[in-house]
């Protein structure tokens, strides 16, 4: 019989050793609280794209190094979260994909303007195998996304 995503969802948490706070009182979204291996805000449902929400999440908690800028973060507890969904035999839902992305490089922007340099590529589409460079994906967001995203 095949899982639900539910019934996957309860795997990981128990396979991870996390605590899930959906009713938390702090911030107003998903979020992890790394030493406490705690997620809040986020709450089961039954598709993939909650599934590589709480992933992602725990890569947060997977990959925890202080060295770390807030981009870096997000593209490793995002690459993370793929390669642990292909484990599960899932496509990775290209809406997230777009989301993670444009939130990296709105990261990388946030960076630079506080005299940041340096940053590795983080191109998630390339590595989930999707020939699109940074800048192809810059050109088909909402230009409101572009205005917001320094190149």
């Amino acid at each position: 019989m095949k899982k639900t995503q539910r019934q996957i969802q309860e795997e990981i948490i128990r396979r991870y050793n996390v605590t899930i706070d959906e009713h938390s009182k702090c911030r107003s979204r998903v979020h992890v609280h790394v030493k406490e291996r705690r997620i809040c805000k986020w709450h089961p449902k039954n598709s993939v794209t909650a599934t590589f929400t709480l992933l992602h999440e725990i890569g947060h908690i997977e990959n925890n190094t202080s060295t770390m800028r807030r981009a870096e973060q997000e593209y490793y507890a995002t690459i993370w979260a793929i390669d642990r969904l292909k484990e599960y035999g899932f496509d990775i839902p290209k809406k997230s994909l777009l989301i993670y992305q444009r939130y990296i490089l709105s990261e990388i922007s946030r960076g630079r303007r506080r005299r940041g340099k340096n940053y590795p590529e983080m191109n998630l589409y390339k590595y989930v195998g999707i020939d699109k460079t940074i800048e192809e994906f810059m050109e088909e967001l909402d230009p409101k996304w572009r205005n917001y995203i320094e190149a």
